[in-house]
């Protein structure tokens, strides 16, 4: 356990995004080109997932929900809040008194999780792009409101064709959940309606781990004149097909059997929404790639790909993942109990099941948090992209020898990783020893 999480506070600085790049052109909103009967008129009819529980939400409500605090780069944490409860018009640069926060005075020592010792004169606003603002809701919002919410509008000009125009659609959701992916508060999702002459040509897609594409609107099926647009589950992924599609190193899900959401009935411009000029963070900051709130639609905000003519292309085949595990009963306190519930560890790592990780590794891993490693959703998906698909493969089998497992205490056993039988042989250094520790009627990974 103590070498799983080490190898993924390393890495998680290290990654770094490989391959060259596509030159991208970049645009922004143009409002004053706009009409709010054609942003009505383009708007998509989303089909949101079958087993879709976390829905859409109006943005103003999920602001009012939200505490506003002030990130640190890291650094350490502000223990009181910079508005509690936060004013969405006060985000705002019209406000006659915006939200203000000074960050920490340079030259003071300060550490996670301790904090912040002391700050600077000079005040930030929320309306500064990356200033450290961010919104952290409580967890009773992440199921949302319902495909009733809003859905917001910017209007762009293609850079050199006058011809070429497009309507960008915002969709928000207060949570963000791809199964061993990512997981963060907050998320902004997009479409756009390119148009020729005012005539609909075609609908870009932000793809999740790849560059823009667009789908002609010819094959979106279009229902009076309105796009049907394919919402993943649980990431929210807008995709052209129903189906299973890549991301990275697992699948987003579409489907079209679940709830429609008929944007056009509550489309509004974004420029006319209480917080916009709010260029912080809607969500959390966990300092690990995919876990952190993201940034949402703000004054001269430069989308790349809008008016992109790169094909979406078909859906992906459907993965070939191996059978869950079912989850093992509570595990006998005894040697032989301890030994299972770490096998069903292993297991979970080798599937990276990130929420049986988790849940068996809950005491090490709050441990870790504490210590400044970050939380057990984040550092333990930067351990999945570590271990090698074959080493993965064999940890779903792997078995382990209880000769080698040692009694330390009273309800407590040590487990070697030269105790850990597999396919494949591996060192301390990959898996570390874990001490098994009975609790709550359960054995967890306690060290």
């Amino acid at each position: 356990m103590r070498a799983m999480v080490s190898v993924a506070v390393s890495a998680s600085v290290a990654l770094v995004a490989c391959g060259p790049e596509k030159p991208k052109e970049y645009t922004g909103a143009e409002p004053s080109q706009a009409s709010a009967t054609a942003a009505a008129k383009f708007a998509p009819l989303v089909r949101l997932h079958e087993k879709e529980s976390l829905m859409p939400m109006d943005a103003s409500r999920f602001i009012e929900r939200s505490v506003l605090r002030f990130d640190h780069d890291g650094m350490c944490r502000d223990e009181a809040p910079v508005a509690d409860p936060v004013d969405p018009r006060r985000l705002s640069p019209r406000a006659a008194e915006p939200y203000r926060h000074a960050d920490v005075e340079r030259g003071k020592p300060s550490s996670t999780p301790v904090s912040c010792p002391g700050h600077a004169e000079k005040e930030r606003a929320t309306t500064e792009v990356g200033a450290g603002f961010y919104l952290d809701p409580p967890n009773e919002v992440r199921e949302g409101e319902g495909p009733g919410a809003p859905v917001y509008w910017e209007h762009h000009k293609h850079k050199t064709d006058p011809a070429r125009t497009a309507y960008v659609y915002w969709f928000f959701y207060p949570y963000n959940k791809l199964v061993a992916g990512n997981r963060h508060e907050g998320d902004w999702e997009r479409v756009a309606v390119q148009l020729r002459d005012g005539k609909p040509q075609a609908v870009t897609f932000a793809k999740h781990g790849g560059d823009p594409c667009r789908t002609k609107w010819s094959e979106l099926n279009p229902r009076d004149g309105h796009p049907t647009v394919y919402s993943a589950l649980g990431s929210h992924g807008s995709y052209s097909t129903e189906g299973f599609h890549r991301v990275s190193h697992t699948f987003d899900r579409t489907s079209d059997e679940g709830a429609e959401w008929r944007t056009w009935d509550n489309v509004r411009p974004v420029d006319r929404e209480p917080w916009w000029g709010y260029a912080g963070w809607w969500g959390a900051q966990q300092h690990v790639n995919g876990f952190n709130g993201p940034m949402g639609p703000y004054p001269n905000r430069q989308l790349p790909g809008i008016f992109t003519d790169e094909p979406c292309g078909d859906a992906d085949k459907p993965p070939a993942d191996p059978p869950a595990e079912q989850p093992a009963p509570n595990a006998p306190k005894t040697k032989e109990g301890a030994i299972q519930r770490y096998e069903e560890f292993l297991h979970a790592v080798g599937r990276e099941d990130i929420d049986t990780v988790c849940e068996v590794a809950g005491p090490a891993a709050k441990q870790a948090e504490d210590q400044g490693f970050g939380p057990c959703e984040s550092t333990f998906v930067i351990t999945f992209r570590m271990i090698p698909p074959e080493k993965k493969k064999a940890l779903q089998t792997a078995t382990v020898d209880p000769g080698g497992v040692t009694e330390t205490a009273p309800d407590k056993f040590e487990i070697p990783a030269e105790a850990v039988r597999a396919s494949v042989t591996f060192s301390e250094s990959e898996i570390g020893s874990s001490t098994m520790g009975y609790m709550k009627d359960k054995w967890y990974v306690v060290d």
